[in-house]
């Protein structure tokens, strides 16, 4: 960045009062020749203090690069208001770099002191039943007070002065996991005073937001900003406006990314060569991580791929989802090319409905697939298994003892053996594959659809994310390289665009898809799509008005099957099960239908219809089937028309190259076949590739 750019930022900051969070290259924290950086969780306020060095030594003999800290000490930070402690951190920051080890520091605002929640009780979140949370837990604070947010200022700001220019500190991690967890959100009085700011801003008219939120109906009139509540399904008879539930989940998207970039701010102003994150939870509906896609340097995230859900299979609740997990890997990734995980699970955890032990292997598995997906680090929470508190059965990289090392701990070692083995096999001059890019695929992610569809559902039967999983899954499946990607992105960059339940579009978004397909792309479209405008109204027209020319055909109308119903679907000389959404089209001179529906009073009429649009094509998949298997097939048949070659791998077999090398991870429960080529080269595993087992390999 030249200087003048700098001076006009530090002159417009002087004027704004606040510090410009000018950006940085992150790629000079994240060297490529170093793969993957490993590291762990480390609680030093909560071990005493002779055994600190003991253990940052041992998590060293561990293998692991970095020490994350500091996201729950604000007590220890601040025991009394205006009175600092960092000593102790100090300390082990100390022992981290005698160590060799580089050090993620993190701001405390996830857990306010005693002393601050009694002295200003305002700043407690208050629940949608009107209970003020209190002192106890974590995340009970509301980031949109100001009292709260002056504190918060001044902590963080002592923090930065302290570390800031300390060569060991690597990086910084903001809050933990924003939110108010299962609480969603919160209904102060400030939150609703801001959020009618937020309204006027948008609007600037109250008959503007009478119009666009639809108030005509049931006489829902305001007269003034200052009238208008946070909806509340609690304080309604009947189900809430959607249109003002979409503002506000929109409102409160936006407010917590505000106060990401509001400590990010304070720490740039005293911080060097240090870069800037915060942890976001796996696919969390209600903070949305591209609205902070500027404001840090890196993306990275949390998740726990075994904690007694039943995904694919019958190990699936001891190995995880490996297209969920792949999913975030390549949505968090393509925001602003840098990502990594944070906090991914060392082994058991506690707070499940059913906590299992994952698979032996698995977490190996994980660590090597988060980098077959394009991390820069991987670190798991946490080092030792607390003894006490609300987690003292979640495991750690150590038992009990502090010492010796869990299952977890030796995976996290294998998996470190592993990253220093690709270390000295890279070859920076390698490409990717020509035929492996020719596949790449954008995969279109929204978060005010899936929003508007999750209140909406129309079916109880329905599920936003395991329908845009199924349409991902058949991706993978296939071999293809996929980028997550928003609207803001480029479509050109992909051969094939693919935008599932994308119900919420406007005639500009329309046209960049027209003009997409008549370049040569090849876009895919699935039901539930383009039936809304960005408002959440329906067209004042043919149903799904704006894409019936894209798609050569009308949609002149839907059904959905209650439990235990299913309807059949038929593809060539396949049939296929669904019952949750399936919409009948009628094709246009020509579009060719792909698929027809096997029964019920609309038996013979399209599913599915495809057709070329200038040097691209067109495929709408209008009907949600059992499994997905109709999907991949359709799939599966759009690439080979466009002349792609595919794979047929398990759903949850993943295959992946990055920087020279192919990585095959299992998330199957039975043993898969890596595909090497004559010749390939194994770094590691083997080419059968057991249930949670990686390989890695190498092609001439």
């Amino acid at each position: 960045m030249n200087r003048c750019v700098i001076m006009f930022a530090a002159i417009l900051s002087m004027f704004a009062g606040v510090v410009i969070a000018l950006p940085q290259d992150a790629s000079r924290f994240f060297n490529k020749s170093e793969m993957m950086n490993i590291g762990v969780y480390y609680y030093p306020e909560a071990w005493p203090e002779d055994q600190w060095a003991r253990d940052i030594g041992n998590i060293r003999k561990l293998g692991l690069e970095f020490v994350h800290m500091g996201e729950f000490a604000w007590a220890f930070m601040e025991p009394e208001e205006g009175r600092y402690s960092f000593e102790w951190l100090e300390k082990n920051v100390r022992y981290s770099a005698e160590q060799g080890l580089k050090v993620v520091l993190c701001t405390p605002t996830a857990t306010p002191p005693i002393w601050l929640v009694r002295a200003h009780p305002e700043v407690l979140m208050i629940d949608s039943t009107g209970r003020r949370m209190n002192h106890g837990s974590r995340e009970h604070a509301c980031w949109s007070v100001p009292a709260y947010r002056d504190y918060a200022a001044k902590v963080i700001a002592e923090l930065a002065k302290r570390f800031g220019n300390n060569p060991a500190v690597w990086g910084w991690q903001i809050d933990n996991e924003l939110s108010h967890y299962d609480k969603d959100f919160c209904y102060c009085s400030f939150c609703q005073a801001s959020f009618r700011r937020w309204l006027k801003q948008r609007y600037g008219s109250i008959d503007r937001l009478n119009r666009d939120w639809g108030n005509a109906f049931w006489s829902q009139i305001y007269q003034t900003f200052d009238q208008i509540d946070i909806p509340n399904q609690m304080e309604l008879v009947q189900q809430i406006n959607p249109h003002a539930q979409m503002d506000f989940q929109l409102w409160f998207a936006e407010d917590a990314a505000a106060y990401i970039r509001f400590q990010a701010e304070i720490l740039r102003k005293y911080s060097r060569n240090q870069w800037i994150t915060t942890n976001f939870m796996a696919m969390h509906s209600q903070i949305y991580p591209p609205l902070s896609g500027k404001d840090l340097d890196t993306m990275t995230w949390t998740t726990y791929p075994v904690h007694g859900n039943l995904n694919d299979g019958p190990l699936g609740f001891r190995l995880g989802d490996g297209a969920a997990f792949s999913f975030m890997h390549d949505f968090m990734r393509s925001i602003n090319g840098h990502q990594g995980l944070m906090e991914l699970q060392p082994g058991q955890v506690n707070w499940g409905a059913v906590n299992p032990r994952p698979y032996p292997g698995a977490i190996h598995m994980w660590i090597m697939r988060s980098f077959a997906a394009g991390a820069e680090m991987v670190c798991t929470y946490r080092y030792r298994q607390p003894l006490y508190g609300g987690e003292l059965y979640h495991n750690g990289l150590v038992e009990t003892d502090g010492v010796t090392p869990s299952v977890g701990g030796k995976e996290y070692a294998e998996a470190m053996k592993d990253i220093l083995l690709l270390r000295r096999n890279y070859r920076p001059d390698l490409r990717e594959p020509a035929e492996y890019a020719a596949r790449r695929t954008g995969f279109l992610y929204r978060i005010e659809n899936r929003w508007d569809i999750d209140n909406h559902k129309q079916t109880e039967r329905w599920d936003t994310m395991q329908h845009l999983l199924k349409y991902y899954k058949a991706l993978k499946s296939l071999g293809c390289p996929v980028d997550v990607i928003t609207e803001e992105k480029d479509f050109s960059r992909y051969p094939f665009l693919v935008a599932p339940a994308y119900q919420l579009v406007d005639p500009a978004l329309v046209r960049r898809w027209s003009d997409y397909v008549q370049a040569g792309g090849n876009l895919m479209l699935s039901c539930r799509t383009g039936q809304k405008d960005r408002r959440g109204f329906l067209w004042e027209g043919p149903w799904a008005a704006p894409i019936l020319d894209l798609i050569g055909a009308s949609i002149p109308s839907y059904d959905l099957l209650p439990a235990p119903y299913s309807g059949t679907v038929r593809a060539g000389a396949k049939t296929y099960p669904w019952n949750v959404w399936g919409e009948s089209l009628e094709p246009r001179p020509g579009t060719t239908p792909l698929a027809s529906y096997g029964d019920q009073f609309y038996s013979g009429n399209a599913g599915a219809v495809s057709r070329k649009l200038g040097k691209g094509t067109v495929t709408y998949i209008g009907v949600d089937s059992v499994g997905g298997a109709l999907e991949k097939d359709l799939l599966r048949e759009a690439y080979r028309s466009a002349g792609r070659a595919v794979r047929d791998f398990d759903n949850q077999f993943l295959v992946d190259w990055r920087d020279g090398f192919w990585v095959a991870a299992n998330f199957s429960e039975k043993k898969q076949s890596a595909p090497l080529s004559e010749g390939a080269k194994i770094l590691t595993g083997t080419k059968d590739v057991p249930p949670g087992g990686v390989t890695i390999w190498i092609e001439p």
